[in-house]
């Protein structure tokens, strides 16, 4: 809105030179009050303002946990001291970490009341207890005392404690991965004013109501909120807007109007026409989503429990041709089952080249005291393009095709044993139906294999992927007469994640936890090894079992991912300095306008 703004200063000046020249003032004028830097973003506005129940962009800017997020480059945050100016580590015999945060000397809330270290307390204790049935309460199953939380319903249990007004302390049973991140930057543990909780008036979207980030709730509308700068915020910035006005949005095509012709200073989802425009200039990618979308093979049913037939499938996926297929500008190939945006939480070799593809993703790993320059992760899907891949191995989409024909005639399939039809089953969706339809053919073309896809409701496609109890006639429907086996033979499924972590998706292709009945002594090895590696300083040897991991599921065509999906989002091009976390959190804290040309 800048354009809005200039326009108006410029009205106020024309206004002022025309009482000067009429006489109308005595002496040298005032100038005039220059309006507020004020910038308007259109987003899908949440009904509460409590942190662990909203999340998102708006709170983050109206609360501050220990850590914080501030600009990493590039437009991608990083992890930077919060409302604790400090961190150390301490490390038991069994690998297991004790964190003891300071807290900033002076720290207010909105109101003028001292934040203190309970505050934090409370706020994790309160995301424990099971009666609350809080979102990511599940985050907490790293910190000793959680599953003793879980079963007796008594928090206290919960292995945090304030020693004093300015200290947090907390000791961790599980992986120190993700901790920093999701627990002490994130939106589940901000800082809780128990008596404003106790009262009912916590988190209501009203103005007045208290906080303790960089911004303050000034008015709450239908279909608006009004920000301003908190001037109990630690932290002076220089940066940023003096206020933010967070709008409904109203749609892609709508909200881009309004973003071109200045009425809005940031939107989301950006209409398809927009994005195919973008991504036709080769300089822009979809913003990552934890979603991968992959085929799915019945490991344990004729003709999917012969490596070589998955692998021959997996080999004849053209996905320069499925992206064409598809169409979806959000849409990008996936080169594994772990999606973008998902972090590596060790310390990248700094002798290692960069990613060409990705930019550094925000995050961090600890040492025994505070680092200077604040921790970094990395994007686990570019350091993985770096080290292993789902390519054919080099060669070319024709010699890939090559070589599944030669799996296939080895796996026994041929002229005198023709391949059976098999049904691949989606729940109906464009993007679903139009990926069926150009495997089928690509199945068809490379390998002479007839797949026939099928669209199924979800309550249909859940009963296809569950073990049956037992078959009508009262015997096991198992191939060996020991487990029920399911009854689909290729089925498509996105995946996602609760937290921001490889191994969360990793996890469910231990042997015995997926429907595809897949097992592996050596990927169950990698997982139990990355889940024993506890210590802050075994980070970077858990990237490296995860992306083993990773490297075998996809070796034995244990799951052919096809596409990872992302979103978009759009700001004035008068401004500069927005950042964004993996999670999707937009920070306007830093964002000021470009100097006019």
């Amino acid at each position: 809105m800048l354009k809005l703004r200039r326009t108006a200063l410029m009205l106020a000046l024309a206004a002022l030179a025309l009482l000067t020249a009429c006489g109308g003032q005595e002496g040298v004028p005032a100038e005039p009050e220059q309006e507020p830097f004020t910038l308007t973003a259109a987003l899908e506005l949440p009904e509460t303002l409590d942190p662990v129940k909203a999340g998102g962009t708006v709170t983050a800017h109206l609360f501050e946990n220990l850590m914080a997020w501030g600009d990493g480059g590039e437009g991608f945050a990083q992890l930077v001291p919060g409302q604790a100016e400090s961190y150390t580590v301490e490390t038991d015999y069994a690998g297991c970490a004790t964190c003891t945060f300071k807290l900033r000397e002076g720290l207010q809330w909105s109101d003028g009341e001292p934040v203190d270290a309970e505050d934090f307390a409370a706020a994790w204790r309160r995301l424990a207890d099971p009666e609350n049935e809080l979102p990511g309460r599940e985050l907490l199953s790293i910190v000793a005392g959680y599953h003793e939380v879980q079963e007796t319903g008594d928090p206290s249990l919960l292995a945090v404690s304030a020693p004093d007004a300015g200290t947090f302390v907390v000791t961790l049973q599980g992986g120190f991965a993700g901790f920093l991140e999701e627990l002490c930057a994130g939106a589940a543990t901000m800082p809780l004013r128990q008596e404003l909780l106790d009262s009912g008036r916590w988190g209501r979207p009203e103005a007045g109501m208290v906080s303790n980030g960089p911004y303050t709730l000034a008015s709450a509308g239908s279909g608006s909120l009004r920000l301003e700068k908190n001037p109990s915020y630690h932290t002076p910035n220089p940066k940023g807007a003096e206020v933010i006005t967070f709008v409904s949005a109203s749609g892609g095509e709508a909200d881009y109007a309004k973003l071109q012709n200045g009425e809005l200073d940031f939107v989301l989802d950006l209409p398809d026409a927009a994005l195919r425009e973008r991504r036709d200039s080769g300089t822009w990618l979809p913003e990552p989503e934890a979603v991968s979308y992959c085929v799915l093979f019945n490991t344990r049913r004729a003709p999917f429990d012969v490596p070589e037939v998955r692998q021959a499938l997996c080999l004849t996926v053209d996905q320069e041709a499925l992206a064409a297929a598809l169409d979806a500008p959000v849409l990008r190939p996936a080169p594994g089952l772990v999606p973008y945006g998902v972090a590596d939480y060790g310390q990248r070799d700094e002798e290692e080249p960069e990613p060409v593809e990705e930019p550094a993703i925000p995050g961090g790993a600890p040492v025994q005291e505070t680092p200077e320059e604040p921790p970094r992760r990395w994007d686990f899907r570019a350091h993985a393009q770096e080290l292993v891949t789902l390519s054919t191995g080099g060669e070319d989409y024709a010699a890939a095709c090559t070589r599944a024909r030669a799996l296939l005639a080895q796996a026994g399939y041929g002229q005198e044993r023709p391949f059976p039809v098999v049904e691949y089953l989606y729940v109906d969706a464009s993007e679903a139906r139009a990926a069926a339809q150009a495997l089928s053919q690509m199945w068809q073309q490379e390998l002479g294999i007839t797949v026939t896809p099928r669209s199924v409701t979800q309550e249909e496609y859940d009963a296809a992927l569950t073990p049956p109890e037992s078959r009508e006639d009262g015997e096991s429907s198992g191939d060996s007469g020991e487990e029920p086996v399911p009854a689909f033979q290729l089925a498509a499924q996105a995946f996602t994640a609760s937290r921001d972590d490889a191994g969360a998706f990793l996890n469910r292709w231990r042997s015995g936890r997926s429907p595809t009945g897949y097992a592996s002594s050596a990927f169950d090895i990698l997982m139990d090894s990355a889940s024993a590696a506890l210590a802050p300083d075994a980070l970077d040897a858990r990237d490296a079992y995860l992306h083993d991991a990773e490297a075998i599921l996809l070796s034995d065509g244990a799951v052919l991912p096809l596409f990872c999906r992302g979103s978009s989002f759009a700001l004035a091009e008068d401004l500069t300095g927005l950042c964004r976390t993996a999670g999707g959190v937009y920070l306007f804290t830093a964002v000021e306008e470009l100097p006019e040309a």
